[in-house]
């Protein structure tokens, strides 16, 4: 059977030709379930990329109108971290507006089976308000929950709904189930969406970015194998396993398009198998790596991003701009986004300062370098290094070991690196590794070698990395926010899926991810993303462009720009960073 690819609902492109057997494909064999309960290897017939709010939506009604239409037998299972039953619903084929409380009871008038599962936000949302939360009454968010409750139960018993209470508070109180997933079968067609998007006004956006669209976002269409494995997943959780247990027959002769299920998961045996497999395909990646999230902060990952970098990979990272973000103050995630673009960026440096003692500054030139690298706990006895490009040494275990062990430690719950002797009662504890990490070198004419923590670094210029972020012209905090979770590696894998690149997602959150592994869809997925941003599609370019963004007029439009340590400066004193909103999200 082609796969078929859409986009955004305009077009349609058949492919016949298989999956590419290309560089970038895991040698990991597939485990069994006791060792990972969801890693699930399976198959789709279809897969429809769905860029930004507009595109989602228009597909969600569009699915629950077919449901409705099929009538008896036909069923919408959804699992999401936040619904609004007073979300209004695009007009799609010949059906006027209307709210997603009316659509699916207009669906369960119908016949349709409709089964909902939210996570039980209200613990976290009304008694540990994060830091835009104070500003509002806690009475206000109780009543609004309550009123959702309400809406959700009228009629009474058309549509089953259950919370589900994350168990994975027993690691961290601030834990949730961060899924979003919807269902639909008409007994002929079965269709998974999967995504960033929760049910909401607030993520609509229209693909044409401006102060009242400034929602980015991405999800996926899938038909095919990949609707029983995702559908199995959704039961689990309904029926209150914990953990949720793989299917018993993963099978990928259904459909030509390999897709991997992935989830996160700490609930009995914890699975944080959307790590494992991004690292992994990190470590394969030969040309590029493109990310996009609202942050990027888990360790394993950056890692995995400055090895990338140090071989020569080009690695592109979209974020919301920490100083124009419609989040508001993003310091929390800056302040160790703030290490993490040093490293990222010293993996292939071409020079960089550093401040020594009594303000003086120093310059080192990569020409200058016969080994550099990034450690641990400092510079004599660190077992933790991290080599850069310029790195020769002998002693040092490679770099993929360096990875996969980090990555082994991380999965099996062992975060002790993070508590060292620099900084050891810290809130959140990433930002402690990041800050006892410092650059090591020996000059081609030294004995021995030199030493600087990050945060003593005040200038890089590198050749291989740099962070970007969308910006609104003619506007104060109302750039674009980017809240898509996708990464895309060599045209060859697309992760789409909840989860974000952050250690609480990759760590704690109950979280999903599919991973298609199909050179056309995930080519034509880049280069419908970068068409949207104004960006060449020659990622060589991204740089260039980018800079010459940064002198245009204002004429209102959306343009990426490249950040610089400045926009990711913290103050030390920062409340949001070392309060609420960082030790409340475990960054």
């Amino acid at each position: 059977m082609a796969l078929a690819l859409h986009h955004n609902g305009e077009t349609e492109t058949s492919k016949t030709q298989g999956i590419p057997q290309g560089r970038c494909r895991p040698t990991r064999p597939s485990p069994g379930a006791t060792e990972v309960p969801l890693r699930v290897e399976t198959s789709c017939d279809t897969a429809r990329f769905l860029l930004d709010g507009d595109n989602f939506f228009a597909e969600l009604h569009r699915r629950i109108i077919a449901v409705e239409e099929a009538g008896n037998g036909a069923s919408i299972r959804l699992a999401y971290w936040k619904a609004d039953p007073s979300l209004r619903l695009p007009a799609v084929d010949g059906k006027d507006e209307r709210t997603l409380s009316e659509a699916l009871s207009s669906a369960v008038k119908a016949g349709v089976k409709v089964q909902v599962i939210l996570w039980n936000g209200w613990k976290s949302e009304c008694f540990v308000p994060h830091h835009h939360f104070w500003r509002q009454d806690w009475s206000e968010w109780i009543d609004r929950w309550r009123s959702i409750l309400l809406k959700w139960k009228l009629p009474e018993g058309s549509i089953e709904f259950k919370y589900h209470s994350y168990a994975g508070n027993k690691l961290h109180p601030f834990t949730s189930l961060h899924v979003k997933i919807a269902l639909f079968d008409t007994g002929e067609e079965q269709v998974v969406l999967l995504g960033g998007m929760n049910l909401g006004e607030d993520y609509k956006s229209s693909t044409v970015h401006d102060r009242e669209n400034h929602w980015h976002d991405a999800a996926v269409k899938l038909t095919g194998d990949v609707y029983r494995v995702v559908g199995h997943y959704w039961s689990e959780l309904w029926a209150g396993r914990k953990p949720p247990k793989a299917p018993s027959s993963p099978d990928r002769s259904g459909g030509e398009t390999p897709v991997t299920f992935v989830t996160t998961d700490v609930q009995g045996k914890a699975e944080r198998d959307i790590r494992t497999e991004l690292v992994r395909y990190f470590q394969l990646a030969k040309d590029y790596i493109y990310m996009e999230n609202q942050a990027l902060t888990d360790p394993c990952i950056i890692d995995a991003l400055v090895a990338a970098a140090a071989r020569g990979v080009k690695v592109i990272i979209v974020v919301p701009h920490p100083k124009q973000t419609v989040l508001g103050d993003y310091s929390g995630y800056a302040y160790v986004m703030n290490f993490a673009f040093r490293a990222i960026a010293m993996a292939r440096m071409t020079q960089f300062t550093y401040a020594g003692t009594l303000g003086k500054k120093y310059t080192v030139r990569k020409s200058d370098i016969a080994e550099s690298s990034l450690r641990y706990e400092g510079w004599l006895l660190s077992g933790r290094v991290l080599k850069t490009a310029s790195q020769t040494s002998m002693w040092a275990e490679s770099n993929d070991s360096y990875i996969t062990n980090l990555e082994k430690q991380l999965r099996n719950g062992d975060d002790s690196l993070m508590r060292v002797w620099r900084a050891p009662n810290l809130p959140f504890r990433p930002a402690s590794q990041f800050m006892n990490r410092g650059f090591h070198w020996k000059t081609k004419n030294a004995w021995v070698g030199t030493w600087v923590y990050l945060e003593h670094v005040t200038d890089i210029e590198s050749t291989s990395f740099s962070m970007y972020s969308p910006l609104l012209t003619g506007t104060q905090g109302a750039s674009p926010y980017v809240h898509s979770k996708v990464a895309l590696i060599d045209d060859e894998v697309a992760f789409i899926g909840s989860s974000n690149w952050t250690y609480r997602s990759m760590q704690f959150d109950a979280e999903v991810s599919a991973v298609i592994q199909d050179g056309d869809f995930v080519r034509d997925m880049r280069e419908e993303l970068f068409e949207h941003w104004g960006m060449p599609k020659d990622l060589d370019q991204w740089r260039e462009r980018a800079e010459e963004n940064l002198d245009k007029d204002d004429d209102g439009s959306v343009r990426i720009v490249p950040l610089t340590l400045a926009d990711l400066q913290v103050p030390y004193t920062s409340l949001t960073a070392w309060g609420s909103w960082a030790a409340g999200n475990m960054i």
